[in-house]
């Protein structure tokens, strides 16, 4: 196993902008180079222990010679398998406002039924921000659990991807599992459903 631990200040400043192709060519570059050399290590897949780089995945795949393991696809094939019919996707900037991981579970056949807005980036930032990037996961289960519920309030009840891996820590009695209920509120983790699918894949080579 090689892990190649990228400089997150570096890869922060590299983001490009929504909409704009060119300016996410330096992102791009980081994570390839990164994959190149992960090659030349002889590894047989790869992974990326991040969910906002999975937004430019189909870019950094090209010239990548491994199979590079989605952490979208396997929330959505989660979401099937539980008959989840539609979702709410929470998480960086770059995921809610990008559109790239709710267009996928809409091509899966699962309904996104809120349009999010940036009142709802904001707010999940900030409890990013005040809880969750510290490290003080569970102090924050409380604040998380109240948004869940006031974004769900006119849905019928959409399962919540928790699409950031930062996440995970406010619901520490669950950890390795990709999908659970609390307080009526079904959520799927993504980093614990992408570790579970890096395992199998790495089991299968």
């Amino acid at each position: 196993m090689v892990i190649e631990s990228l400089n997150m200040e570096e890869t922060l400043s590299a983001r490009g902008r929504s909409g704009d192709e060119e300016s996410w060519q330096l992102f791009d570059s980081i994570f390839i180079d990164a994959m190149h050399r992960l090659e030349q290590a002889g590894c047989a897949i790869a992974a990326m222990a991040s969910v906002t780089p999975h937004a430019r995945l189909s870019s950094i795949r090209r010239g990548v010679n491994i199979p590079i393991i989605s952490i979208v696809d396997i929330c959505t094939d989660i979401a099937n398998r539980n008959d989840i019919r539609s979702a709410i996707v929470l998480g960086t900037p770059v995921t809610m406002s990008g559109g790239w991981f709710d267009h996928e579970l809409k091509r899966a056949g699962i309904a996104v039924p809120i349009s999010i807005s940036q009142a709802d980036i904001d707010a999940t930032e900030n409890l990013l921000s005040r809880y969750f990037y510290p490290g003080d996961g569970f102090e924050g289960r409380a604040a998380l659990l109240k948004f869940c519920s006031d974004l769900n309030n006119w849905t019928d009840k959409a399962a919540i991807v928790l699409a950031c891996t930062d996440f995970s820590s406010a619901f520490p009695e669950f950890e390795g599992k990709p999908i659970f209920t609390v307080d009526g509120q079904v959520f799927i983790d993504a980093a614990s459903a992408h570790i579970q699918a890096i395992l199998k894949s790495a089991c299968e080579k």
